[in-house]
């Protein structure tokens, strides 16, 4: 009778165990059907006219896309950037922009996007926003020598009239930020692509025009060095 009770314990055990890893599977199945939809999926791969890099995008199973927001909004996210040769290969480098499930350090979800290469060796920018647009994205300088253009990101949460204004740089296949400033809507000249500069090696100045209320104006260069 022991012996018994000792074998349908470890069973028991055996099974449990088990059951974490296929709920794993399957809640995760249904969560990315849920948010890159298959019929619209194959929909979306079916389109002569959708970039193949979005394509490329759709068939990364690293990443989740959102396909409804993108059939959608096909128009949108069929515009494409130039940013001029970024990496120094001799080829220009243009950008698009994905609707793509953005999952924070803590395994929330959130709608956010990506900005994509034409050129796939070059890492995707992700963004923790919906609202982002080709025009976000545009370069700076080669500002630590080290033959890859520094890019200058406009951040919008879709709310409140502060936005942000990000210089980022390509480190170890992934893009960071190396300077950041209050970009106010209220005061949106000059562009956004005047408000940096680089100042010397590793060292640039990014501007910041904002108030409070309308007696207290701030318009201040702020510095910042690569690190």
């Amino acid at each position: 009778m022991l012996l018994l009770l000792l074998i349908s314990f470890s069973c028991k055990n055996k099974s449990d165990e088990g059951i974490p890893v296929k709920t794993e599977i399957t809640e995760f199945n249904s969560w990315r059907d849920h948010w890159e939809k298959p019929a619209q999926k194959a929909e979306l791969l079916s389109n002569s006219k959708i970039h193949k890099r979005i394509k490329e995008s759709l068939k990364d199973t690293t990443i989740v896309v959102l396909t409804s927001i993108l059939v959608d909004n096909l128009d949108r996210y069929s515009e494409i950037k130039s940013l001029g040769d970024i990496n120094n290969d001799g080829i220009n480098d243009s950008i698009l922009i994905i609707p793509e499930l953005f999952i924070t350090t803590n395994n929330a979800v959130e709608d956010g996007a990506s900005v994509i290469f034409t050129d796939k060796k070059i890492p995707p920018i992700r963004v923790n926003s919906a609202c982002l647009e080709t025009s976000y994205i545009f370069p700076v300088s080669d500002i630590d020598n080290d033959g890859i253009i520094e890019l200058g990101k406009y951040y919008s949460s879709c709310a409140s009239r502060f936005k942000g204004l990000q210089l980022i740089s390509l480190n170890q296949e992934e893009w960071k930020i190396k300077g950041q400033v209050t970009f106010d809507i209220l005061y949106e000249e000059p562009k956004k692509e005047e408000r940096i500069e680089k100042i010397e090696l590793n060292k640039f100045r990014m501007r910041e025009i904002t108030s409070e209320n309308a007696d207290d104006k701030i318009d201040t260069w702020k510095v910042f060095e690569m690190k």
